[in-house]
């Protein structure tokens, strides 16, 4: 897909997708970072052997509680939830995994993360300092890792606090094949299930086909392990819809990914059909341009077929637009024409909201230069505007964490550290944007009025 066609610094026509390329250079980072391993480093550090469900992948038997209803779709606001990010010490034996390459080493190194988070309430145990670098302060900077839970149930604990729904959890299919990294998924996945127990919200899965081998057996073979170990069908707070459990489907008919037509309609219908496996609600993430072929849609008309098999169609709009006249254009010629052509099909939709983009550390650029301007809140809340306007009941965040592509709604820092470039919320309070998705939760429910701006006074967390 093009998800930043508006964007001087690719050229028209031009299907690159973001997400994918930033595949590409994770996936180096992962290489460097592993090279970089002190062989000497104590076990607890190191990468696991072997692939297991570990006792922390079974059933969970802990605290939980049902503030959100699990059993519908319907009123909801869903983050995608990355979790991808280690730091050293963690026992995943990564290193800064996603925040950066050569970090380890004292001043060295460069960032691929273009946010940097508010720590205050991470406890310091779940913390690893960034050699030789300083915050304003003179304090060392921290970085947290999602592999340890105590973050991830904080950032549980922030979705109930604001009026957060749950997540689609991410999961890169590519991950799953790699023992090492499928320890790391694995282990996010449990962080993320008992965070949603103990605070009350909802999960699913996301499962990423980006930077996978182009094999429908590799992803079933990982819906199986998901069903027969993790027994997420079985949770009481995994989301289902219809009275079936929910899977995102993410990267069938994007021009930059070598999966064909037949094989995209072989993963349908095992999902929907397989007799064992089967039963799921099915929600596309595909191109936005899905039903006229284009854009970054795959041109053989046998896609048509597959997009409309699905459950629910959920077209990726990160990037599409930059501002007003741009989201217009997308209402226009995508979102409305989409909703008239699904009417009366009992296909649903849920289209993707995103506050702004910036990847310039990633990419090497010069500051500001890739960046999506958030206006303050104004460009995310226009977004929703738009769809309770137009009837939409189900909204999918992208994302809750990602400050790799400056995407991400959770509290991130206005002090950032000495001689390093990171993006801000533009002197907003750290939580504004967790303010703001619970707001606009509330909105395309219809508990509170449709307004073109967020509201001048936004509730705060409740405790």
């Amino acid at each position: 897909m093009n998800p930043l066609s508006q964007m001087p610094r690719f050229p028209a026509g031009s299907h690159e997708c973001h997400r994918t390329l930033a595949r590409k250079i994770q996936v180096l980072v992962w290489s460097i970072g592993l090279a970089l391993l002190n062989p000497c480093a104590p076990a607890a550090d190191r990468p696991a052997p072997a692939v297991g469900a570990g006792p922390r992948l079974k059933p969970h038997a802990g605290p939980t509680r049902n503030d959100i209803d699990a059993t519908t779709l319907d009123g909801k606001v869903l983050c995608g939830y990355q979790g991808w990010f280690n730091t050293p010490g963690d026992g995943s034996g990564f290193g800064f995994t996603h925040w950066g390459q050569g970090l380890e080493r004292s001043g060295g190194g460069r960032f691929t993360v273009d946010m940097w988070p508010d720590l205050t309430e991470y406890d310091p145990q779940d913390l690893r300092e960034v050699p030789g670098l300083k915050m304003p302060d003179g304090s060392p900077a921290r970085l947290y890792s999602a592999y340890r839970r105590g973050p991830v149930l904080l950032h549980a604990r922030w979705m109930r606090q604001y009026g957060i729904d749950g997540v689609f959890l991410s999961r890169f299919i590519s991950e799953t094949t790699d023992p090492r990294r499928a320890r790391h998924v694995n282990q996010v996945l449990a962080n993320v299930r008992e965070g949603c127990h103990r605070e009350g919200r909802v999960w699913a899965m996301m499962l990423d086909l980006s930077g996978s081998d182009g094999k429908a057996e590799t992803v079933m073979r990982d819906w199986r392990f998901l069903c027969d170990q993790v027994k997420v069908r079985e949770d009481s707070r995994y989301l289902h819809h219809q009275g079936k459990p929910v899977v995102l489907l993410w990267g069938l008919g994007f021009k930059d990914r070598s999966w064909s037509p037949e094989q995209g309609a072989e993963l349908v219908n095992f999902f929907k059909h397989d007799p064992k496996y089967g039963g799921v609600y099915l929600i596309g993430g595909i191109d936005p341009r899905w039903r006229t072929l284009g854009g970054g849609s795959r041109p053989e008309p046998a896609w048509t077929a597959v997009y409309r098999s699905f459950d629910a169609i959920s077209p990726w709009n990160a990037g599409r637009y930059r501002d007003d006249a741009s989201m217009d254009r997308i209402r226009r010629e995508v979102w409305e024409p989409d909703l008239a052509a699904l009417k009366g099909s009992g296909i649903g939709y849920m289209p993707t909201a995103f506050p702004g983009f910036s990847w310039d550390n990633l990419r090497q650029k010069p500051p500001g230069t890739t960046m999506i301007a958030r206006r303050k809140g104004d460009f995310y809340w226009r977004q929703f505007a738009i769809f309770r306007e137009l009837g939409i009941r189900t909204v999918f965040v992208g994302m809750f964490d990602e400050v790799d592509e400056g995407t991400a709604i959770y509290k991130v820092a206005h002090d950032t550290p000495v001689g390093r470039y990171f993006v801000t919320y533009e002197g907003l309070p750290a939580d504004w944007y967790l303010k703001l998705t619970g707001a606009a939760t509330r909105m395309i429910r219809g508990e509170i009025p449709r307004t073109d701006k967020p509201p001048a006074v936004l509730p705060g967390a409740v405790e």
